[in-house]
């Protein structure tokens, strides 16, 4: 047993020496900025353990006397440990009972796991499923096939680079027989030059069983150490892939194995809500995602472009970014005038709107015949056409199809999206977008996270798994859009299921406010929200006629009477690489607001690709002087563009510093005001340079930004 403990123990400082290795191999780059020269890789030891790594992140497991993962580590910014004890892999019940899948138990204390002298501390859990097999492939898994369209950037890698590994288990001798035909596979993918990976959990039933009931309660149970936790400095984020019914409880150790003094963090991905899940299994079920990405970092920006960079590695159709128009007359007389005026400016999709009268639902014969046309005439001027449904949250639909409230028993006035009206609905848009090539939707009310107790629904069985089926299939969904490349605004975060905006963070009443405050509001949300999410993934609106209340004072239009207000909302918006919804019934009404309209899709179009890129923040407006907030990328010719506004009544005069870290320009740029010439200037030692700024009151101007080139 001695000398088993000691090569173990030998194995273990080989792995950390390995990872000491890994670490020098990408020290000194940035994941942000460098292209790391490693890839995703698992490696193995005679004496049962195995280290997953990319370079920048690793996990190292032991595989006896049991699976489990002994270690995280931070390979490029704090180069430690970010896990302090050994837990189960993942924690799941099946008819009541509780079982660890993986796992060892020890005597070590939570908060003190001392690898020096856990060998010796280790034994089974014969209460755990136990490992009995794993699967290494390089091939990762996407919840559909995606090709860059509608102005995303070309060089996606589509699915992500990096590693696949499935660890299978099986159940402990004493478990009832049927246990004992399911498998249990803890997946994990993890990211090549990204450090963060995904984790998730398959319950397989080998032959058919009769009813068993799985509730998946904890798919990822991590206990950390103190700066990781948002109790210390938040520097592990950890989210799940599907906005309802799944929640990241950050916590401490239960106080039946607590020590006193200890105050370090768990956290735990379940489905734990108000009620108890169980979902019964037929062949497979799969819990959601959980995508954890190390941060290891304090600073807000960093902290968003991380995010940032993980988000469009899984959702990369979120980065489509079409310049649309949302139609409030669905005439065809009105539909017509205003694709020609799209056409003409530079437009590239409209949205038949809410209050238009469209119906995608419809199976009028003539309606659909007339969409068609209308729908070939925009897509002639290459045009895409999308239309409004409202499908879930506040849907009345037959009674039978509705949602049972489990306190009154009574519908609830919400859709049950795992009844038949799931069926219903697909059926309906899937026919009029056959017959009419409608390529985009907006399904406002998408499924958000309430229970329905209905016993007699096609998609589920009862209260206990009424949430997991509804939230299943409103991202399958999505996802069968997504794999007919349909465009996807959907007020809700279903990314990771083929959504591709949502409302940018705004609050609708904001746009019912005088023209100018409306401006000013929306600016210093978007300003804030770009912390939250890519520009791509979100919009705005520009309320050309009324939308919810204020009149004349909030309504752009007449578009020429109020042009300087109409520049400033094209200039923010397209300047930003924010979408909005310009909602009326035209885009111009004279020659001048027409040339408006043309130069700033004009300048989105040229600078697209930075535009659409993250943005850094370097000057929130408050109205009392200059505000600005910058591109960056890079990994494009032109690393920077920032966008500069004076909405003040007075000219202004003063030298603005511009952050460049982000663009990956080491020491000199060059920099133009619009088109103008390039001027040089030197990095400080915190990559900042000045650039003089003179705007006249009301005044917009932008800063083009490439690396010198000696």
């Amino acid at each position: 047993m001695y000398n088993k403990n000691a090569q173990k123990m030998d194995a273990l400082h080989t792995f950390y020496h390995i990872i000491l290795v890994i670490s020098n191999v990408v020290h000194g780059l940035d994941w942000l900025i460098d292209d790391i020269p490693m890839q995703s890789t698992w490696s193995e030891t005679r004496d049962g353990l195995g280290l997953l790594t990319n370079g920048l992140i690793s996990k190292t497991f032991i595989t006896t006397p049991d699976f489990a993962c002994i270690d995280f580590y931070d390979n490029h910014t704090t180069f430690s440990s970010l896990q302090r004890s050994i837990e189960p892999e993942a924690v799941i019940m099946l008819d009541g009972i509780v079982y660890p899948i993986g796992g060892v138990l020890t005597n070590i204390p939570l908060a003190y796991l001392n690898r020096s002298a856990f060998a010796q501390n280790i034994t089974r859990n014969e209460n755990a499923f136990h490992l009995k097999s794993s699967l290494v492939t390089f091939d990762l898994t996407t919840p559909f096939p995606y090709t860059p369209r509608r102005g995303a950037p070309k060089n996606i890698n589509w699915p992500p680079k990096g590693i696949h590994i499935e660890f299978n288990f099986t159940a402990p001798f004493w478990a009832p027989d049927f246990h004992k035909d399911l498998v249990v596979t803890v997946t994990y993918e993890m990211y090549d030059s990204v450090p963060g990976f995904s984790k998730w959990i398959t319950v397989t039933a080998l032959k058919p069983v009769p009813d068993i009931y799985v509730s998946f309660l904890s798919v990822e149970y991590l206990a950390v150490n103190m700066p990781w936790s948002p109790n210390g400095k938040g520097w592990l984020f950890v989210e799940t892939d599907q906005p309802h019914g799944t929640n990241v409880v950050w916590g401490s150790d239960p106080a039946s194995v607590s020590m006193p003094g200890s105050f370090e963090q768990t956290v735990n991905c379940t489905y734990e809500t108000d009620h108890p899940v169980a979902v019964p299994i037929v062949n497979s079920l799969s819990s959601f995602k959980v995508h954890e990405l190390v941060i290891a970092s304090s600073d807000p920006e960093r902290i968003a472009l991380s995010k940032h960079r993980l988000f469009r590695l899984l959702a990369p159709h979120t980065q489509e970014n079409p310049i649309f128009f949302h139609m409030t007359n669905q005439s065809s007389e009105a539909f017509r005038t205003v694709i020609d005026q799209m056409a003409e400016v530079g437009f590239e999709m409209l949205i038949y709107s809410f209050g238009s009268g469209f119906n995608i639902e419809s199976e009028d014969e003539a309606y659909i015949k007339r969409m068609a046309a209308d729908i070939r005439y925009a897509n002639s001027k290459n045009i895409e056409v999308g239309g409004y449904d409202l499908i879930a949250l506040t849907r009345r639909t037959a009674v039978d199809w509705m949602a049972i409230d489990p306190s009154t028993m009574q519908p609830s006035g919400n859709a049950c999206f795992a009844s038949d009206w799931y069926d219903f609905l697909l059926k309906r848009m899937m026919t009029f977008m056959d017959r009419t090539n409608l390529s985009m939707v907006e399904t406002d009310g998408p499924y958000g996270g309430y229970p329905c107790a209905s016993t007699n629904h096609s998609h589920h069985t009862d209260l206990g798994d009424s949430i997991y089926k509804q939230n299943t299939l409103q991202a399958q969904f999505y996802t069968t859009l997504r794999k007919r490349s349909i465009y996807i605004n959907q007020p809700d975060y279903y990314f990771y299921s083929g959504g591709s905006r949502t409302g940018m963070g705004y609050n609708e009443n904001q746009y019912s406010l005088p023209r100018w405050q409306d401006i000013s509001v929306s600016r210093q949300g978007m300003y804030d929200d770009t912390y939250q999410r890519i520009p791509t993934a979100g919009w705005m609106f520009v309320p050309l006629v009324d939308y919810h209340g204020g009149g004349e004072a909030a309504a752009f239009e007449p578009l020429t009477e109020h042009i300087v207000e109409y520049e400033w909302a094209l200039a923010q918006y397209l300047g930003a690489g924010v979408a909005a919804c310009y909602r009326g019934y035209r885009l111009y009404d004279s020659l001048e607001t027409k040339a408006l309209v043309t130069k700033w899709v004009s300048f989105y179009k040229k600078y697209r690709d930075i535009l659409i890129s993250d943005i850094v923040h370097v000057r929130r407006a408050d109205m009392q002087g200059i505000d600005s907030f910058m591109h960056v990328n890079p990994k494009l010719d032109y690393k920077g563009l920032a966008m500069v506004f004076n909405p003040t009544q007075t000219s202004i005069d003063m030298n603005l510093k511009l952050p460049l870290y982000y663009t990956g320009i080491p020491d000199k740029a060059m920099v133009r005001e619009q088109e103008g010439q390039f001027i040089e200037y030197d990095l400080d030692r915190g990559y900042n340079i000045e650039v003089p700024v003179h705007l006249k009151p009301l005044g917009i101007t932008w800063f083009l930004i490439q690396q010198s080139v000696d």
